[in-house]
């Protein structure tokens, strides 16, 4: 909805409404400062039109925009200040390493061989007695599910009815 000229005129040319003299009232008693009933009326009702206007979209519009390029130039220099943090970080772990003795080096590690048969150590008594040996046995078979048997009922043995 635009609204012209003519109608902002005819609105400022309207008396205020108790809703404006109350408003006023309130201002003041929050603020301790006395507003003028005429510009109190004004605000009230054409705030929205105001809100709505091409001046105040484009004011808002450029604020956005500001905003968005000042959060960029943050971005960039943080991470610019990380950059260079890495960069001092790598030249001194070089630096270290450059200084550092030969024999602080770690030395290479060595491929790992199968052991061979006379390298194994010889069983004797007592390792004999604590691990049995393993004798070459066929792969044993996959046991069958255990099935669980319903449990019997103890009954009370009857005893035998003497007649007479």
């Amino acid at each position: 909805m635009t609204t012209n000229a003519k109608s902002f005129e005819e609105r400022a040319a309207s008396a205020p409404t108790e809703l404006h003299k109350n408003f006023a009232e309130w201002l003041y008693l929050q603020t301790g400062v006395k507003p003028d009933l005429k510009t109190v009326q004004l605000v009230c009702s054409m705030r929205m039109d105001f809100q709505r206007s091409e001046e105040n979209q484009k004011h808002l519009a450029d604020r956005k925009k500001a905003a968005a390029d000042k959060a960029a130039k943050a971005k960039a220099a943080k991470i610019a200040k990380a950059k260079a943090t890495l960069a001092k970080l790598q030249a001194e772990i070089a630096a270290e390493e450059a200084t550092s003795t030969p024999a602080e080096k770690p030395a290479p590690a060595k491929k790992a061989t199968a052991a061979k048969p006379e390298d194994k150590p010889t069983v004797t008594r007592s390792r004999a007695r604590k691990a049995p040996a393993k004798a070459a046995e066929a792969p044993a078979t996959p046991k069958a599910p255990r099935v669980r048997r319903a449990a019997k009922k103890a009954v009370a043995p009857v005893a035998p009815v003497e007649s007479k």
